[in-house]
């Protein structure tokens, strides 16, 4: 073993890790504000009666073993020419529906969505379902 302790035991992941730089100092604030985008979301859809909610398939599974079915709403948006589709889930869990499908947890900074882009599919959602946003700061 190295005695400089830059041994591959002594390396850590995080100094590895190509995903998110500790050294983004925007990082925290760009998760804060998409976490206030889906909250103001969440409560517009809630006191609209949640119009437009699909489950989630497997839901049926999980509400008989007792858990909350997952539910969400879904809507595609056009990402330089390539067309992805978001996901909003009843419980704040957002993002692309195929890094979702993958993880719930981003292993990178491509697999999280960008709160312009987050702002964009959330108007469109509460439009697309009567939902005024005029209280809703979004």
């Amino acid at each position: 073993m190295s005695e400089s302790g830059q041994g591959e035991v002594d390396q850590h992941a995080a100094d590895e890790h190509a995903g998110f730089p500790s050294a983004d100092t925007d990082f925290e604030a760009v998760r804060a504000e998409r976490g206030r985008l889906v909250e103001q979301f969440l409560a517009a859809m809630d006191e609209a009666g949640n119009p437009g909610l699909t489950r989630a398939p497997g839901s049926a599974i999980r509400q008989l073993t007792g858990q909350e079915p997952d539910e969400h709403w879904a809507a595609v948006l056009d990402v330089d020419g390539d067309e992805r589709e978001v996901l909003v889930f009843t419980d704040g869990r957002h993002g692309w529906s195929d890094e979702l499908a993958y993880s719930d947890r981003p292993r990178n900074v491509n697999d999280e969505i960008r709160p312009e882009q987050l702002r964009t599919v959330l108007r469109g959602l509460l439009d697309a379902h009567g939902v005024s946003r005029a209280e809703t700061g979004l």
